[in-house]
């Protein structure tokens, strides 16, 4: 009896033990068929899955610098104005980055060092950020082109960045030259246009000298700058010395001139054709002097 009992003991244990191993194999035959499967899993087992891989990657020195995806990779601006190419890397760790003009595969820079002659370019960096940012002080037209953000991975990892120059042009409306009665207002505008950004400032010149508004009574200068820029002088009371040459200057854009004259009294008709008429006259005697000669050399002819 006692035996008996054993036995049926016994039994029932190897059939609790081949039990658990049959539960356990479904289950991880399971576990493992839902992940590769593409069985729709909850966010937090997503997470859980991301988190792992990550720290895995990181416990075994695998993880690699990335670039951000969120960067913008064109980029313009207008001459004179200093700009800055943005290039994000996470995960930088040991690694360095390199900015390289790609027109002539000059490097610029490596890390926090500089390798150019010229003080335009200076990569800005902060250790508390993932910036890595070229600074180009005052571009002109030639700084045009593509810039290369690399990372010393093996292989190396790069980000490319188009820099866009565009020259905007200034126009004073009514050129090139405008009459004006003594007595009478002076009014400019100047249009600033082709300009990706507005003007820090605009200044007038008189004759090569800049306008001094306080010193000058009667002188008013207003500069709009939206939807586009635009600046007025206007000149109260015009007279004969504020005849001359004006120009607009923008901090962006190629000046634009126009001649201003003053009249007292005099006609501008008469201005403008007065040089084309004393040339005229000018001329008179010398077609006469020609007639002359031509008569001269038929009559001897027939003689």
């Amino acid at each position: 009896m006692e035996q008996t009992w054993r036995n049926f003991i016994m039994s029932e244990k190897k059939k609790h033990f081949f039990l658990s191993v049959a539960l356990g194999t479904l289950l991880i035959f399971v576990l493992t068929n839902t992940e590769g499967a593409g069985v729709q899993q909850s966010p937090r087992t997503r997470h859980f899955h991301k988190t792992r891989s990550l720290t895995r990657n990181v416990l075994d020195g695998d993880i690699q610098p990335y670039f951000d995806s969120g960067t913008a990779t064109n980029i313009t601006t207008t001459p004179r104005k200093t700009v800055y190419l943005p290039c994000r890397v996470r995960h930088l760790g040991d690694r360095t980055v390199s900015w390289i003009r790609r027109k002539d595969l000059h490097v610029l820079t490596v890390g926090r060092y500089t390798y150019s002659s010229s003080d335009k370019f200076q990569v800005i960096h902060r250790d508390d950020r993932d910036d890595w940012m070229l600074q180009v002080k005052y571009p002109q037209r030639e700084d045009a082109g593509q810039y290369e953000c690399q990372v010393s991975t093996v292989p190396k990892k790069s980000m490319f960045v188009t820099l866009n120059v565009i020259v905007s042009k200034a126009n004073i409306l009514g050129g090139p030259a405008v009459y004006i009665n003594t007595g009478s207002s002076i009014n400019l505008t100047c249009i600033i246009q082709e300009s990706p950004v507005p003007p820090d400032y605009v200044f007038w010149y008189h004759n090569n000298q800049v306008i001094n508004y306080e010193a000058h009574k009667g002188v008013k200068v207003q500069t709009q700058k939206n939807p586009r820029t635009t600046s007025t002088l206007w000149i109260e009371k015009a007279q004969p010395d504020n005849s001359g040459n004006y120009s607009c200057s923008p901090s962006n854009a190629d000046p634009a001139e126009i001649a201003v004259h003053v009249l007292n009294g005099e006609n501008p008709a008469a201005m403008q054709h007065g040089k084309h008429a004393s040339l005229a006259k000018g001329l008179l005697p010398t077609k006469s002097l020609l007639i002359s000669i031509l008569a001269a050399f038929l009559l001897t002819q027939q003689r």
